[in-house]
């Protein structure tokens, strides 16, 4: 008899986490009656490459996938007993009802499995940002290319600026000027003035 060779796909696992999800996959499939080396070999190959488009990064991850993929083959397997023939009707809605339920799950696994990835991608990218030493991704010709920070926006850079005035506070070097002590102490006045005012209508 031929032996059938099936690729495992690589992933980023630890080498026990890994066999013990490969595995998991393996036992779970409903293989079909009668079927052959090469179908089974193909349903395992199928598997398989869900699994490396699925991605798990962490054992955890890995979890879900396993949980996934058993819930997975158990929807399809009980689609596949409701299409048999001479399957009496309440039995049929029973296989439906079982199908239905393993896909909310599957559906369920999914999100959970997309939210755990997407938050890891986001902390590595914070983390990357956060750190000077941290490699800036390359442009099409080659040349790294670090993006470069907001300006920070000067204190109070308007304050000097009146109601209704179209012409931006600028500096001779073209950044937003910082206001006077004078304008300052003004504008605080206005300030007092305007909550005092403010006081006595509510206390009248």
């Amino acid at each position: 008899m031929t032996a059938i060779q099936v690729q495992a796909p690589p992933l980023a696992l630890d080498p026990a986490t890994r066999s013990t999800l490969l595995q998991t996959v393996i036992d779970t499939i409903p293989y079909i009656p009668n079927s052959s080396e090469t179908e089974k070999a193909a349903e395992r190959d199928s598997a398989f490459a869900l699994v490396a488009a699925l991605d798990p990064r962490d054992p955890v991850q890995a979890m879900l996938v396993a949980q996934l993929m058993a819930a997975n083959h158990a929807c399809i397997h009980a689609y596949r007993c409701a299409a048999l023939p001479g399957v009496p009707p309440a039995l049929h809605l029973r296989y439906q009802g079982r199908a239905t339920a393993f896909a909310r799950l599957v559906a369920s696994r999914m999100r959970e499995l997309r939210r755990l990835q997407d938050a890891a991608l986001k902390a590595a990218a914070r983390a990357t940002a956060a750190d000077p030493r941290a490699e800036a991704p390359a442009t099409a010709s080659g040349a790294q290319v670090r993006a470069a920070a907001p300006a920070a926006r000067p204190w109070f850079a308007a304050a000097g600026q009146r109601r209704g005035s179209s012409a931006p506070a600028k500096a001779a070097t073209g950044t937003e000027a910082v206001p006077s002590v004078e304008v300052r102490e003004q504008l605080l006045e206005k300030i007092t003035a305007r909550l005092a005012a403010a006081g006595i209508a509510m206390a009248a």
